[in-house]
């Protein structure tokens, strides 16, 4: 079921326990209902458990433009900590090599997540598979390349990216969270091998 609680309710408690490898300041701590009072007239969908149900192409299409685009953000900003430090500092040979790759991976993850705003056209679209398909595959595409950018960058750097403070260490923490959102790599892949034999 799905329904809106009030954090004001009684019975919601918050639990001080968002203690994780990165994206740390978000504070996205779990959130306990225990003898919550929730009206019929409150819940907006009831769905088998465990299954796909369309509500999730809504779901997906309007949030995960936004959700990836804080991926997006992290990568761009290792990519340019990353170019600055190799015109700075004497590179290695094949430094231009790394930039153009991780520029790739950039240029990836910018269309991919280009193309998941398309598909949320405005917020103007219907709930059909086909969009929570296309966006479980780009999402997935996104992800990897924004992890892909901030490892390179991690590698054009060197052993300074490892100290806080240069700055890449954050990036690198929080970027690895971007796998972890609905759906992993592989429950997407499987939920999209499943849509292209059924269709």
């Amino acid at each position: 079921m799905h329904f809106p609680v009030s954090f004001k309710s009684e019975g919601v408690k918050v639990l001080n326990n968002w203690s994780a490898l990165g994206m740390r300041g978000t504070g996205s701590h779990s959130v306990k209902l225990e003898g919550v009072f929730v009206p019929e007239s409150a819940i907006t969908v009831r769905r088998p458990q465990g299954k796909f149900h369309p509500v999730w192409n809504v779901v997906l299409t309007v949030a995960m433009p936004l959700i990836m685009s804080v991926y997006v953000g992290i990568a761009q900003r290792a990519s340019r900590i990353a170019i600055n430090f190799a015109k700075e500092k004497n590179s290695k040979s094949y430094t231009p090599a790394l930039v153009g790759a991780m520029h790739n991976e950039l240029t990836t993850a910018e269309l991919n997540l280009e193309d998941m705003v398309r598909i949320t056209n405005n917020f103007d679209f219907k709930p059909v598979d086909q969009n929570g398909h296309d966006i479980l595959t780009r999402k997935t595409n996104t992800a990897n390349a924004c992890i892909g950018v901030v490892t390179r960058a991690m590698e054009i750097v060197g052993g300074q990216g490892f100290y806080r403070s240069f700055g890449l260490e954050r990036l690198f923490r929080d970027v690895q969270a971007a796998k972890y959102h609905p759906q992993q790599e592989k429950d997407q892949l499987q939920f999209t091998g499943e849509y292209i034999l059924r269709n």
